[in-house]
């Protein structure tokens, strides 16, 4: 398995050489939109030991893990200011993940981004219905209200039928006040019911930003533990041909005793 620089496991003696390196004048910036990042004990703050700031918002640069793309995990220097302002000051203290990796991550976000399309469709057509029974629950008010004036002109008409009508009055106020109370009662069920859906789906996004993080720290042990076993059979290689050339230069020595005897006789 191919290896490369991991700068993910660097010492705190190196994030030191490296802040240092931050800091001299040779360090170029360049404007970007900083991407999306996660919380990350480890690596957060501003880089206090640096005088440089930002040239746009004049405030010191901060450290960001990143949660973006082939780029998640990824740890960088940049703008710690968050106005929406498409500039800041990047500079990437990890070296880009290997291709196979950027795979599997870009996939991991494709199958995000689908997921996430799919509840966003679902939160829609719910919204949609929610909005027909508002409307239906309005239309049923405004139905109320013109039986209330329609009762009050026939009760005014019609002296000597009001008890019967209001008899028939009553009944079908009655029923719209039901109607009305079991429309109010569905909308705030489903309103609970989406309150419920959207912390879970909470959850879960945190969840899976969790899981993309111990993943991609698993794999860099495991590429660690390569690299120490290839550096153990190159040494073992190299005192095997040390080996070699110390017994070359002793046969060596013996024939030229054997040549001088020969000459001798």
């Amino acid at each position: 398995m191919p290896s490369w620089q991991n700068n993910n496991e660097t010492s705190d003696a190196d994030d030191d050489e490296y802040m240092n390196e931050y800091n001299s004048s040779n360090m170029q910036m360049e404007y970007f939109q900083t991407p999306d990042t996660v919380i990350d004990p480890s690596f957060c703050g501003l880089v206090v030991e640096s005088d440089r700031k930002c040239i746009l918002h004049r405030q010191r640069p901060g450290r960001f893990v990143a949660f973006e793309g082939t780029d998640t995990g990824r740890r960088f220097i940049g703008c710690a200011t968050t106005d929406g302002v498409n500039c800041g000051i990047l500079e990437w203290v990890d070296a880009p993940w290997p291709v196979i990796l950027q795979r599997c991550l870009t996939k991991l976000w494709d199958m995000y981004h689908e997921e996430n399309l799919g509840r966003v469709q679902d939160k829609d057509a719910h919204e949609i219905g929610v909005e027909k029974l508002k409307k239906e629950l309005d239309s049923l008010g405004n139905q109320y209200s013109q039986l209330v004036d329609d009762v009050s002109k026939l009760f005014d008409y019609q002296d000597g039928q009001r008890s019967h009508d209001m008899d028939l009055t009553s009944q079908a106020i009655n029923e719209l006040k039901e109607k009305k109370h079991r429309l109010e009662e569905q909308a705030k069920i489903e309103v609970q019911m989406e309150k419920l859906k959207l912390k879970k789906e909470q959850r879960c996004i945190l969840q899976s930003q969790a899981d993309i993080i111990k993943n991609t720290r698993k794999a860099m042990k495991e590429i660690q533990v390569e690299r120490d076993l290839l550096k153990e059979e190159k040494k073992k290689l190299e005192h095997v041909i040390s080996e070699l050339l110390k017994a070359g230069h002793g046969c060596k020595e013996k024939l030229d005793k054997i040549k001088e005897v020969v000459m001798e006789e």
